[in-house]
């Protein structure tokens, strides 16, 4: 019996990413730490992934392809401007460890 695999990485760079969300791709966010709200500004932990729309292949968001580390955001602020930087117009982000939401984005500044 031959063995197949999927071949696909399942990690992007940021520059990667703004390609595969030109292509039709969904930027989900997703909480891995729920977010409290220190003086005026919201901090937790979330990272980014590139999904299809039927959400059957995800690659996460890493600093680099040689270290693999999962790019993390800490504030909403940083969030917030990386949405803008991928061309998203709005931000649904979500405060509780475990959610996600998706965003449209064309890749680039909107």
């Amino acid at each position: 019996m031959i063995e197949t695999r999927d071949e696909r990485p399942n990690v992007v760079t940021e520059e990667v990413l703004r390609g595969f969300l030109a292509g039709g791709y969904l930027l989900e966010l997703v909480c891995t730490q729920t977010a409290e709200k220190r003086h005026n500004t919201w901090y937790g932990v979330w990272m980014a992934r590139a999904v299809t729309e039927d959400g059957r292949h995800t690659m996460r968001l890493v600093t680099s392809r040689s270290i693999l580390k999962t790019r993390e955001f800490k504030t909403i602020v940083g969030l917030v401007s990386f949405l803008a930087e991928m061309g998203c117009t709005t931000a649904s982000i979500p405060l509780k460890e475990g959610g996600c939401e998706r965003h449209a984005a064309p890749g680039q500044l909107a």
